[in-house]
């Protein structure tokens, strides 16, 4: 298994239509992903509204690696781009242990 973390941070005023597109990412990660992407959530941070992080996880390198070619994500990546208030944050991780 692969993780990922990826921070969004969105410009002021732009959260609400940032959390419409992201569960709408969500559900088409539910429907095209399902068996290979483990874990897809979108969260709000509690103490910045303007950061979002997606936490994911993988089968493996694989399923991560078609995960960003999918036209969900192309479509997804279109839709954000000009709420954004600057690049994502993507960190790669290696799980160590792991309540599934």
């Amino acid at each position: 298994m692969i993780a990922v973390i990826a921070k969004l941070t969105v410009q002021d005023g732009k959260g609400d239509e940032f959390s419409a597109a992201g569960a709408e990412m969500v559900a088409a990660v539910r429907q095209h992903e399902a068996g290979r992407t483990l874990q897809y959530t979108l969260a709000r941070s509690q103490k910045a509204p303007n950061e979002f992080y997606f936490i994911e996880a993988y089968a493996d390198a694989d399923a991560m690696g078609d995960h960003s070619k999918t036209p969900h994500m192309a479509a997804f990546g279109a839709r954000i781009a000009a709420l954004l208030a600057g690049r994502p944050e993507i960190v790669r991780l290696d799980p160590v242990a792991t309540l599934a």
